[in-house]
């Protein structure tokens, strides 16, 4: 008789014990299923959650850590602390090379002056506007608005050819060319403008345009205020006796570029929405230049004020007088591949800057979400572990004793010359009928308990973490200027929990028969070749 015949005639002669073995598999395949179920729906609303932030970092000084080790609350760090051991360009060229990063860019940020250009003031939607903002003018206009007889002009000096603004999306090029390498290393004089900047200015590619690096000369004019208290500030700035420092660059306009980027203003509210209008503003008046050029004028400038301030003589240890003397403030901005890494990237990052620098990215705003995620992640994986651990030790303990109960049976069969091999198929066709009705009904169940538990669940962890974090006595969360404009929406509890999803899938059911009958495999296995090692006149003699 073939061993699936045998299988079948002694599985209908122990129908009690073949259905107690039943509920057995049942019971810890459900366990099972339950947590490989809610282990794959967390990874992958996690994995969902993460592909909605921006797949970008910047470097940021860690106000946390430096008042951690001072010993002071982060609103008393003194300022300027951040301008001590900052990122060279070398380290930040250095992090960009990290197998994460798809493109990078490092720029200074300074200003440069005209009498001769306007401010671009752009058009902004307020009836779009939540809440009243009193200062909206102010916020998006230049310093004539003030009576300013100079307008300022925000200037990026970048190291990448194609600068990440670019690439990202908030400008896009529409005339001329961006910089060429050769430009960027001899701090070639060209620029390029916007194209509300260009038409309001009369420019165009190809136009060569002169700005002014300045520094006033702000001992002379405290001075001149403790003498006439009626002193203008702003009349002051254009008198060439304040000016200490006074440099006229002419620049060739090789590129003019769009801004694409826009506001959604639904999604921020007062002091929030006018920081994303400043940048906007900022956006249309920006002026990019090669790195090493914005590097040798705001070197003069740095050069000058550290004259500034020796008139004020000030202790060269005194960080508040001297904050403005350390080199040029340079920004990193690094894209990656995928958001997923981010973390990761964080991690190498870390390691590999200066003093309390460190790495930021926009994941903050979904924190609360994330470290619920994280705990019911942990949480499911522990009760994994323990679900293998526990069929691994029980079905062991029980199929160990189902073949101490068929010793003689085995003997039998052994001493009438039957083979080790269709003994051991008998036994595991038999099991395998069993296992296999048990394991696919504790699938669907152990699927569908999980998922109700398990969305209760992680509504309460996030709700518990909102709590948390709003019981806080001060929440501190700082996003880098250079990424603040790319900060995605809010992910309310609703969206979290729609993108939560427990369906089976093909990969979750092939992971779940994978680790089942793995963990049967080896339960069985171990008891069986102890039996059929026996010698057959030994087990009919016990």
């Amino acid at each position: 008789m073939n061993p699936f015949k045998r299988a079948i005639i002694h599985q209908k002669r122990q129908p009690v014990k073949s259905f107690l073995l039943f509920v057995l598999i049942f019971i810890l395949g459900t366990i099972l299923s339950g947590a490989i179920s809610v282990r794959q729906a967390i990874i992958a609303t996690e994995e969902a959650v993460m592909m909605r932030i921006p797949a970008i970092s910047a470097i940021y000084f860690d106000d946390v850590a430096a008042a951690e080790e001072l010993g002071v609350p982060i609103w008393e760090l003194p300022p300027g602390i951040d301008g001590l051991g900052r990122p060279t360009m070398e380290e930040i060229i250095e992090i960009g090379d990290l197998p994460y990063v798809r493109d990078f860019d490092f720029y200074f940020i300074g200003e440069l002056w005209s009498e001769e250009f306007y401010w671009v003031v752009p058009d902004i939607d307020q009836s779009r506007i939540r809440g009243a903002l009193t200062h909206l003018q102010e916020v998006i206009s230049g310093e004539h608005y003030f009576g300013g007889i100079f307008e300022i002009f925000p200037i990026r000096g970048v190291l990448n050819a194609q600068p990440t603004d670019i690439e990202t999306g908030l400008i896009e090029l529409i005339s001329g060319r961006t910089f060429t390498e050769n430009e960027i290393e001899t701090g070639a004089m060209v620029i390029f403008i916007s194209q509300e900047f260009a038409v309001l200015n009369d420019l165009y590619v190809g136009a060569i345009i002169s700005l002014d690096s300045i520094v006033l000369n702000m001992y002379e004019m405290g001075q001149e205020v403790m003498v006439d208290p009626s002193f203008n500030w702003d009349k002051a700035r254009g008198e060439e006796r304040f000016r200490m420092y006074h440099e006229v660059f002419e620049f060739e306009v090789i590129g003019i570029f769009e801004v694409i980027h826009e506001i959604v203003y639904e999604s921020h509210v007062g002091q929030d929405l006018e920081l994303r209008l400043r940048e906007f503003a900022e956006m249309h008046n920006r002026i990019y230049m090669p790195v090493t050029v914005a590097d040798d004028f705001l070197n003069a400038e740095r050069l000058i004020r550290a004259e500034i301030y020796a008139l004020f003589e000030a202790s060269p240890t005194d960080i508040n007088a001297t904050s403005f003397l350390y080199e040029p403030w340079g920004e990193g901005v690094f894209l990656l591949y995928d958001s997923r890494d981010l973390s990761a990237f964080t991690d190498l990052a870390i390691e590999m800057l200066p003093g309390f620098w460190t790495v930021r990215d926009l994941t903050g705003g979904f924190a609360n979400a994330i470290a619920s995620m994280d705990t019911i992640l942990e949480l499911a994986d522990l009760v994994l572990i323990l679900a293998i651990g526990a069929t691994l030790l029980t079905l062991t303990l029980t199929i160990a004793l189902i073949l101490r109960e068929r010793r003689k049976e085995v003997g039998i069969y052994m001493a009438l010359g039957d083979k080790k091999s269709k003994i051991i198929s008998q036994i595991l066709i038999e099991l395998f009928i069993i296992f296999s009705l048990g394991i696919v009904a504790s699938l669907f169940i152990g699927n569908l308990l999980s998922g109700e538990i398990s969305r209760n669940m992680l509504e309460e962890t996030v709700l518990a973490q909102i709590e948390e974090s709003q019981n806080a006595i001060w929440a501190y969360d700082p996003i880098p200027n250079s990424i603040r404009i790319f900060t995605p929406e809010d992910l309310s509890l609703e969206e979290l929990l729609e993108m939560y999803d427990t369906s089976l899938d093909v990969e979750t059911i092939a992971i779940f028969i994978g680790v089942s009958f793995g963990t049967i495999m080896i339960s069985t296995v171990i008891p069986m070749m102890q039996t059929i090692k026996t010698n057959p006149k030994k087990i009919l003699l016990d």
